[in-house]
């Protein structure tokens, strides 16, 4: 039987980290207790998160400084045994099956080498949630965006210890990034259905600090070639975008 190792980064984060952690039990219900290995690597939290990971029963857990989200990720994954690897972070979810799903497909298609899926969006703590579709992710459209649900993407430890983990000099499109690392180096399966959520609210660090992610964004899409529209869109989501946003968190929240 195959092994799931989930890494979650956080840091102060107590508010959601419950649900996260209650989200990966219920994904495993199905599969044998030896099948999931979640490890939190906490940065050195203030907010009560060491106190309540303390009293977690079947979690291994780190806090300490780091420096940042891609370092702490890294961590993880160094700790981890399993024969399949993710990172959820601390405010995402997964959907009950999960982890039964993407091991079974792991387990029944050989040459796969990563699974992606369907997410949700989830609105703060209003329970609304909006479906997206990777259907039409393809590995050369990489360059243009990234229409990968990160939560929803797991693959083989194989592939770590290949390509390496995260770029820890990124701080916010580190998936990406690591998505064109593989690129068509990998053999991707897609499960058309949802089995995550990722979570848009006001305290994440995406949305306080959308121009930041933008321009990040912009360097990483350029760093061998000159192009134009990822600056483009650093420039809009400078003057406008992140009020846009803003708008459709309100929107969607009510």
């Amino acid at each position: 039987m195959m092994k799931l190792s989930v890494v979650t980064p956080s840091l102060n984060q107590a508010r959601y980290l419950g649900a996260c952690l209650d989200s990966v039990r219920l994904a495993a219900n199905n599969a044998p207790s030896h099948a999931l290995e979640h490890i939190v690597i906490d940065g050195g939290s203030t907010d009560g998160t060491t106190e309540f990971l303390s009293h977690q029963a079947g979690i291994r857990w780190v806090s300490e400084q780091d420096n940042g989200q891609s370092q702490a990720i890294n961590k993880g994954l160094s700790l981890a045994n399993g024969d399949i690897l993710a990172y959820l972070c601390a405010d995402d979810l997964y959907e009950p099956s999960a982890v039964q799903r993407v091991l079974d497909v792991f387990s029944r298609e050989d040459t796969v080498d990563l699974v992606y899926a369907d997410f949700f969006f989830l609105e703060g703590d209003s329970r609304r949630k909006r479906r997206k579709s990777a259907a039409k992710f393809t590995p050369t459209g990489l360059i243009k965006g990234n229409p990968l649900g990160q939560p929803a993407v797991w693959w083989r430890r194989g592939v770590y210890e290949k390509f390496g983990g995260f770029d820890e000099t990124l701080h916010y499109c580190m998936d990406h990034e690591y998505w064109l690392r593989l690129g068509a180096h990998v053999q991707w399966h897609y499960l058309p259905e949802p089995l995550a959520v990722s979570r848009l609210h006001a305290d994440a660090k995406t949305s306080r600090q959308l121009p930041a992610m933008w321009r990040e964004s912009a360097r990483m899409l350029t760093r061998d070639s000159w192009r134009f529209r990822p600056w483009w869109n650093a420039w809009a989501m400078a003057l406008w975008g992140r009020h846009y946003y803003l708008l459709k968190r309100r929107w969607f929240a009510r």
